[in-house]
């Protein structure tokens, strides 16, 4: 009888069939699997899983039944692991998460399941079957297993769930599976009306990431001698790790308290590296000015110091910089990486950026990462590991190249010298045999799509039409893939036999091999495509889209093109690229994302005259495909943009021609923009991109007047045309104001710095008068939204002090006119500039107030909450403002004005509640970085100090403040916190969308 743990510590319970069938999305690691006697695996079985495993197969439960196998290594980040999971589950919540990141081929997933296996008897633990499920069939399943029932008033036995996520794969609205998920849990527990002290579900969330591309290091105060010196070996391997990647810029960011020797401790770090690296460590701290064009020369200045340094030394350049604002190091990144378009791809970046910031506060890490690298203590692990297994599997054990590649410390070297020479002259005499091409194939897809396979039944079907078309003697797939079986582990996935090579370090030495010999990377995509793909396209469309489509994240932003065509076109060969989209495109005949990657492929990658014409051609095919999906038709937008922009940069130009190239990018933007606003009712996240392409536009033909002549009657219309586009290009300007002012993507991640830029710079183009600075012209049009108000605090606030006499005290009921006078009184207060006392801008509101409470703006109902906020040491106002009243219209009003543009982004808390007196007491969210971190971030036991935490209840996992009798409600921003009924107290944050509680804290 399978059985879990009970809620008693002492007993287990057994399951019965129906409801361990019912269970279907998950695999659950049951607390007695192999000690029945029915269980039990045997001897041989276990000893072939044992083998398949070590020579590259994924892991399956079998291996970590120590009774029949070796024990596993437990990599470096086994014990962290085990200890965030032992604190998270003594949280007060209804869900957290711990995060594994790892590297492919690191043991990432062995490692996630060596955690459950650990904790098997002690907590409820179970996989993920399938990431790309329904997300509200998972969650009430997970529920089911918390509570050992899937019926509402059934006798239950509940106990944590440990649920391992480990996706590779994002769903369709490019947020993770884990955010989904984590929302779809919060309402099926809401819906079951669980009342929790300890978690319902830890979500072991594990993902793949690139840390040969960039990194965070955190380095703490008060550590031990022998803490700094773990901290120094892991600040070099990382160093290490990237100095082999082939990127061109890689980043470490350094993150140390200030009561540590943070930069001393890199540059002793950097001692160590002077013969690999050139060390550049003088202090470099742009900090971004007013002068944005003194702000550009500085960056350029110190891009071309370094690259000279680089071409000099011809090693990659070691950069310790220390930059608090991140938008002055991406825009020395950019530079950086636009200088070196490089086309040799040596085997190393040019630079390696260590950006130590040093910080008030710094908090331990809350995930593990797990790198193609191993640290002394786990290279002696594994050198005594390897000899346990020689004596058991004697000469086999040569064969166990996934094992021998992690425990050589990942070495190219090492994975290049299993491919012997008869391998090497196999591929040169047949490249045409189905041995070698189907090698390719694994090389190529476990290079890109690492953990990816070939089914083994359409292999031998590959076989079989290219060399046995006749029914004689067919030989199996192992006889004809003989030359190259060292390299090769077949393995089952429950269903069916899969073929992949034993490492992705194997895949990528054995396409490097490929490539010398003239077999190139585009050659075996097409044939990949040609022979494997065509007949079985349902088999490989997630492979085939990763391969080609999926643009990986770089530095800054996206990478423009999937990895293997960046590759392609590095070696020069874009019209293969072209080549293998076309073939991809017809293959996928429904899929809009090939012809929008060859779309895109045509404006960004080829030279030709013509490419505009091809790229249109298409991106119009993709809308065929999709005419719904709003980013779809962004490409055409962008196709038509970019040809404006070319035309513009040349000497002789034909303004019609360019006007009707606007017009026509114009119109495609407008298409997208509709098409945006018909996806909302699919609850969808709003695709500005409409709104921002029609703005990059406008930009482009404002650089046309100066080839208009004023006086020519026949050149007039131009002026009427450009001169019509100024509504719109307000319209839009006022739009990005309240988006980015009010929202970021998310809590952890903001728009791209040149939304705001572009932005700006469209509207001073189309608005400054002749005899008018551009920064006055737009200083003048933020005084006038509560939006470009907030603007001030962040850039100059005397600006707003000098022309707070251009917004008049109102003198009618007004709103608008009330409303920014008010705020820009609060404005003012915020940098301790002289401005109004609260007392009068209160007697202001009230007037509005208590003509019409319901039906106004969302700033003006937040201006009652900042203004009339009770305060318990001071006496209430005469009749203030009913709260509960002003929450529930400041609700509605949010949900009929933002809510659909701002659905799945993060809303940015515009104030906090602080301690002082009058105005004083409202704390911008321009707080300390690391506050702020601490807000958003932390949990109950968070202590802020210039705020005070406010006194409330939770009822029906709803939250109140409770305030001279009125029962106030509150939005909790980490929904997962409210996890019972009791008294509470939090910190009030302020948003356009209402009041919100951080950090809550349970009072027992």
């Amino acid at each position: 009888m399978y059985q879990l743990p009970s809620c008693n510590p002492c007993k287990t319970i057994s399951i019965p069939t129906e409801l361990r069938d019912s269970l279907s999305c998950l695999d659950i690691v049951w607390s007695n699997i192999f000690e029945t006697v029915d269980s039990k695996i045997n001897p041989d079985r276990a000893r072939q899983y044992e083998v398949d495993f070590l020579q590259g197969a994924p892991p399956t439960w079998p291996n970590f039944d120590k009774s029949a196998n070796l024990k596993l290594v437990e990599r470096d980040g086994f014990n962290d692991l085990i200890q965030l999971i032992e604190e998270k589950r003594e949280k007060s919540c209804l869900i957290t998460d711990v995060s594994l990141q790892y590297q492919p081929g690191s043991g990432g997933s062995t490692l996630a399941m060596q955690v459950l296996w650990h904790f098997r008897k002690d907590l409820r633990c179970a996989r993920v079957i399938d990431s790309d499920l329904d997300t509200k069939k998972l969650s009430k399943q997970v529920v089911d297993l918390f509570l050992l029932s899937n019926e509402k008033h059934a006798e239950q036995d509940r106990k944590t769930v440990l649920l391992l996520l480990d996706t590779k794969e994002k769903t369709d609205n490019d947020l993770p599976i884990k955010n989904d998920l984590w929302e779809n849990l919060i309402e099926e527990i809401h819906n079951r009306g669980i009342s929790t002290q300890t978690p319902v579900v830890i979500i072991l969330n594990c993902s793949t990431a690139d840390f040969s591309l960039n990194d965070t290091l955190i380095l703490d105060s008060k550590l031990s001698e022998e803490e700094i010196r773990q901290f120094k070996e892991k600040l070099l391997h990382q160093i290490r790790l990237q100095r082999k990647s082939q990127w061109e810029v890689t980043t470490i960011k350094l993150l140390y308290h200030k009561d540590s020797s943070g930069s001393a401790v890199v540059r002793e770090v950097l001692q160590d590296l002077r013969e690999e690296c050139e060390i550049q460590t003088e202090p470099f701290t742009t900090e971004i000015t007013e002068n944005k064009e003194e702000f550009r020369k500085e960056i350029e200045d110190r891009a071309n110091t370094l690259l000279e340094i680089y071409e000099t030394h011809k090693k990659p350049v070691l950069v310790l910089l220390d930059h608090r604002d991140d938008k002055s190091l991406r825009y020395l990144l950019k530079n950086l990486q636009s200088k070196l378009q490089r086309s040799d791809r040596p085997d190393h970046p040019a630079f390696i950026i260590i950006n130590a910031v040093k910080k008030s506060v710094v908090r331990a890490p809350g995930h593990v990462k797990l790198k193609l690298e191993l640290l002394p203590d786990e290279k002696e692990k594994f050198a005594q590991k390897r000899q346990e297994i020689e004596k058991k599997h004697k000469k086999i054990s040569k064969t166990f190249h996934a094992f021998n590649i992690m425990q050589g410390g990942f070495q190219k070297e090492d994975a290049e010298k299993v491919i012997t020479e008869e391998m090497v002259n196999h591929i040169g005499k047949d490249k045409q045999s189905s041995s070698t091409r189907l090698l390719s194939f694994l090389a190529l897809m476990n290079s890109y799509v690492p953990g990816s396979h070939l089914l083994k039944p359409l292999c031998k079907k590959f076989i079989e039409q290219t060399e046995w078309p006749t029914d004689e003697r067919k030989p199996s797939v192992e006889m004809i893939m003989k030359p190259f079986m060292d390299l090769i582990v077949i393995f089952s996935d429950g269903e069916q036999n899969c073929i992949r090579l034993k490492h992705p370090m194997i895949a990528d030495a054995c396409l490097k091999r490929f490539t010398e010999n003239k077999l190139t990377r585009s050659d075996i995509a097409l044939d990949f495509l040609k022979s494997m793909v065509k007949g079985n396209e349902s088999n490989y469309k997630q492979i085939c889209k990763r391969m080609l489509v999926t643009r990986p994240d770089g530095l800054i932003e996206k990478e423009k093109f999937s990895r293997l065509i960046l590759d392609i076109i590095r070696e020069g060969k874009t019209n293969k690229c072209i080549s293998l989209l076309e073939r991809a495109s017809n293959l996928f005949s429904t899929d809009p994302f090939y012809p929008q990657a060859l779309a895109r492929l045509y404006y960004i990658g080829v030279t030709e005259e013509s490419k505009y014409q091809e790229a249109e051609k298409w991106a119009e095919e993709a809308i065929k495909r999709d005419h719904k999906k709003s980013h779809i038709r962004d490409t055409l937008g962008q196709v038509h943009k970019n040809h404006l922009r070319s035309e513009v940069k040349k000497p002789c130009t034909n303004i019609d021609e360019m006007l009707h190239i606007a017009l026509s990018a114009i119109d495609a933007f407008k298409r997208e923009e509709k098409a945006a606003e018909d996806e909302l009712v699919d609850n969808t996240r709003f695709n500005n991109r409409g709104h921002f392409g029609f703005l990059q536009v406008c930009k482009e033909i404002s650089d046309l007047r100066p080839l208009i002549s004023p006086n020519n009657p026949l050149q007039q219309k131009y002026h009427d045309f450009i001169n019509g586009l100024r509504a719109e290009v307000e319209s839009k300007y006022d739009f990005f104001e309240w988006y980015l002012t009010f929202s970021r993507l998310s809590n952890k991640k903001d728009d791209p710095d040149y939304f705001r830029e572009d932005d700006e710079d469209c509207y001073k183009r189309y608005f400054t008068q002749t005899d008018q600075l551009e920064k006055m012209a737009l200083n003048e049009k933020k005084m006038k939204s509560f939006g470009g108000l907030l603007h001030f605090l962040k850039s100059d606030i005397d600006v707003l002090e000098q022309n707070l006499i251009a917004i008049e005290k109102p003198r009618s009921k007004n709103e608008t006119q009330t409303i920014l006078y008010i705020f820009a009184n609060i404005i003012l207060s915020q940098s301790n500039k002289p401005s109004e006392k609260s007392q009068e801008l209160q007697d202001m509101l009230q007037k509005l107030w208590s003509t019409e409470v319901h039906g106004r703006s969302p700033e003006f109902y937040l201006l009652i909450l900042l203004l009339f906020w009770p305060h318990e040491a001071k006496q209430e106002k005469e009749n203030p403002p009913n709260f509960e009243n002003c929450v529930k219209y400041m609700s509605q009003s949010y949900e009929r004005t933002y809510q659909k543009y701002l659905h799945g982004r993060h809303l940015v808390p515009l104030f906090f509640y602080g301690k002082g007196e009058g105005l004083q007491i409202l704390v911008h969210s321009k707080l300390d970085k690391t506050d702020l971190d601490l807000l958003t971030e932390g949990d109950g036991s968070v202590e802020v100090k210039c705020l005070q935490r406010i006194d409330g209840k939770v009822e029906d996992h709803k939250v109140f403040a409770v305030r001279n009798g009125q029962q106030i409600p509150v939005v909790a921003h980490n929904r997962a916190s409210v996890c019972r009924r009791g008294q509470v107290s939090f910190y009030l944050g302020f948003t356009i969308r209402g009041p919100v509680a951080y950090n809550i804290r349970y009072q027992n």
